[in-house]
């Protein structure tokens, strides 16, 4: 059985190590027309990116395995035309995701990255007394939309701080409530929205929750209230989110993810959005580093080539999206 692996060799050595005979790995560049070249009959592709040229012509395929929770990266569209391919997506990461967006919370609720700036200059303008006094986190209501794997493991860290959690989801309900002090659905969510001081983002990219975080959204945030965002830029509104920051009309926000990517992987001169979020104080601004750490890409492969493994023994494979709600 053949499975395109289209990345370095440090890491298809992975996959050899864990297939072994079982499979034959293939190679190649990421882009459909290398992919399709090199891998045209294989019958699983392990890659975050999975074009639909590809999809459509590798008639053989019927496993696409990703590394990451978010599967934006795979034409959903050509998988559904096909009727015969599953997709799965990997939760591994979660705990260190979840981990980056309590650091972004924290940055931004006691002003670190003002200070830092600050002090490298000589200024201890943001000493004792001046002018934008830490948030305290101790106390306060925190509202997690999407109660997913990661979502979870944010909930689960967060309870260490002394704060309430309600929990929105699609159904109004999860396997993972007893996680949270409530739950209730995003169709609900004003009044839960109005009330809470951290709006925490973690949850996938759908139909349903592009834009969700609108104009409309953020009249109901607090003036002292701090968004974050580690799911996709797209559930947000830009120039709504700019504005209410530029205008003061939340506190703060940490934003992992944009609505502007580099062509080129780590380009050095690539804005994020088409609004100017980086001259603003009260946000703070990262990018798309949450799920990377030390080892995460190790582990990250090690659980996609171990669930090809089950797939190739006929076994049902772990994560598999439901195409329909695209998660």
């Amino acid at each position: 059985m053949k499975v395109l692996v289209p990345y370095p060799d440090e890491l298809v050595k992975i996959f050899k190590d864990i297939l072994g005979d079982n499979a034959e790995i293939v190679q190649s560049e990421r882009t459909a027309e290398a992919m399709i070249a090199n891998g045209g009959d294989v019958k699983i592709v392990a890659s975050v990116n999975v074009p639909g040229d590809f999809i459509r012509k590798a008639t053989n395929l019927r496993m696409i395995q990703t590394f990451g929770a978010g599967i934006d990266g795979v034409d959903l569209d050509a998988v559904r035309e096909r009727g015969d391919v599953i997709v799965c997506n990997n939760h591994v990461n979660s705990a260190e995701v979840a981990e980056f967006a309590i650091s972004l919370l924290l940055a931004v609720a006691k002003n670190l990255i003002p200070s830092d700036r600050e002090l490298r200059t000589g200024s201890w303008i943001h000493r004792w007394g001046g002018p934008v006094p830490n948030l305290e986190i101790r106390g306060k209501k925190v509202l997690i939309i999407g109660l997913g794997h990661i979502g979870a493991d944010i909930a689960r860290r967060l309870k260490s701080f002394d704060v309430a959690i309600t929990a929105a989801t699609r159904s109004g309900t999860s396997s993972n409530r007893d996680l949270v002090d409530q739950i209730v659905s995003i169709g609900e969510i004003q009044s839960y929205v109005k009330d809470a001081d951290f709006v925490i983002l973690s949850l996938p990219l759908t139909d349903e929750s592009a834009g969700l975080v609108n104009r409309e959204f953020l009249s109901w945030m607090k003036p002292t209230s701090v968004l974050v965002n580690i799911s996709r830029a797209e559930i947000v509104d830009e120039q709504a989110l700019y504005d209410a920051l530029k205008e003061k009309r939340i506190h703060g926000a940490g934003i992992d993810v944009w609505w502007r990517y580099p062509r080129r992987w780590r380009e050095t001169v690539s804005l994020p959005a088409d609004v100017p979020f980086h001259e603003l104080d009260n946000i703070v601004i990262t990018p798309h580093r949450a799920a990377y750490s030390a080892h995460i890409e190790r582990e990250l492969f090690l659980f996609a080539a171990r669930n090809i493994l089950n797939f190739i023994h006929g076994e049902t494979p772990l994560n598999i999206v439901d195409l329909e709600r695209g998660y």
